[in-house]
C-alpha cells in the first residue's frame, strides 16, 4: 500500500475494521511514519473525546421494544409467504389449464388418427391372409 492509501486507511484499522495482512501491513507502517502515527493518536483523542462528551445509553425497555419489533415483522413474514405461494400455485394450475386447453384436442386427434391408421392398416393386411 502507498502512503496514502494508507493515509485513507487509518480510520477503519483504528476501528478493526481491516483484514489481518493490511492490518499488519499499517501496523508496521506507523511504527516508520511519524505523520501517520499522529493521525492515528488524533483518531484516539477524537473517539475518547467523543464518548466522554456523549455519555448517551438506549433507554432501558429499548431493547425490549426493538426485540419485539423484530418479531412482529418475522410472524407477518410466514403467512405472506404462504399467500404468496398459494397464489404462485393457482396461477401455474391455470395456466395448465389453458395450454391443455389448447393443445390436447389436437394431441387427442393425432392419437385417434393413429388408431385409425393403425386399424386401417390392420384390417387391410388382416384381408390378404
Amino acid at each position: 500500500m502507498t502512503h496514502e492509501e494508507i493515509k485513507e486507511s487509518l480510520s477503519a484499522y483504528f476501528d478493526g475494521q481491516l483484514g489481518p495482512e493490511k492490518t499488519v501491513e499499517i501496523t508496521a507502517h506507523i511504527q516508520a511514519c511519524k505523520e501517520c502515527r499522529t493521525a492515528l493518536d488524533e483518531f484516539g483523542a477524537l473517539s475518547a473525546g467523543v464518548k466522554k462528551t456523549l455519555p448517551v445509553q438506549a433507554p432501558a425497555a429499548m431493547k425490549d421494544r426493538v426485540l419485539a419489533g423484530a418479531q412482529a415483522k418475522k410472524r407477518l413474514i410466514r403467512p405472506a409467504t404462504v399467500l404468496i405461494a398459494a397464489f404462485a400455485a393457482i396461477i401455474l394450475v391455470l395456466m395448465a389449464g389453458v395450454v391443455a386447453k389448447h393443445y390436447l384436442p389436437a394431441m387427442f386427434s393425432q392419437v385417434q388418427g393413429m388408431i385409425n391408421a393403425a386399424a386401417s392398416s390392420l384390417g387391410s393386411s388382416s384381408g390378404n391372409q
